[in-house]
């Protein structure tokens, strides 16, 4: 009679112990949820005029977004290897193009078979682009500001001749970089498979 007592009474404060650790579970879901729910209210509220649209990160849930920018791309948050920001990209682009309108207006100088300053710029810069991405994973615009185009589909591999040909031919409309997900990445690099990181 008095082991069953004791038997009934070691079921009863098991049955609460698994109650408690349920509740503690809960608990501490509860606050996760809100501890991203404030990550994802200061983000939106850090956004700045030269950001473009921004949609769901590639393996992002649009209603709980991950607490940075490429997480879920395996990508550290902070130094080599993390997301680049919009900035330092906008000022490899524009360093890319001196470079390639020097070019150009050196070129034309010589013959106007190509046409004018303009034209032959980009034309410069489209090749500029497609050749340094391909082979060094970076312009010369990027290198200066420290970044570059990396794989995120297979790290291990270089960006390729074919990606950094889709991606060069997409910024050229602008609407594709200018357009950002959550994760920082433009339409061009969601359709390539490709980010732009920070190498230093």
């Amino acid at each position: 009679m008095a082991k069953r007592q004791n038997n009934r009474a070691g079921d009863g404060s098991a049955k609460k112990n698994g109650t408690g650790k349920a509740s503690a579970q809960d608990k501490q879901q509860q606050l996760q949820r809100e501890q991203r729910r404030r990550q994802r209210q200061e983000r939106s509220s850090q956004t700045v005029w030269l950001e473009g649209p921004q949609v769901p990160g590639q393996f992002e849930d649009p209603h709980d977004l991950s607490p940075y920018p490429g997480k879920l791309l395996g990508l550290p948050q902070t130094g080599e290897g993390s997301i680049a920001s919009l900035l330092p990209r906008m000022l490899a682009l524009f360093i890319d193009w001196l470079f390639c309108w020097g070019i150009a207006a050196l070129l034309v100088s010589q013959t106007d078979v190509l046409g004018g300053v303009s034209t032959v710029t980009m034309m410069v810069w489209i090749l500029w682009r497609i050749i340094t991405v391909w082979l060094f994973a970076q312009s010369p615009g990027h290198a200066i500001m420290g970044i570059g185009v990396a794989r995120v589909d297979d790290p291990s591999k270089r960006v390729g001749l074919i990606r950094s040909v889709v991606r060069t031919l997409l910024t050229v409309f602008l609407f594709p970089p200018i357009i950002q997900d959550t994760d920082g990445r433009g339409m061009h690099d969601r359709a390539t498979g490709t980010a732009v990181i920070r190498t230093r």
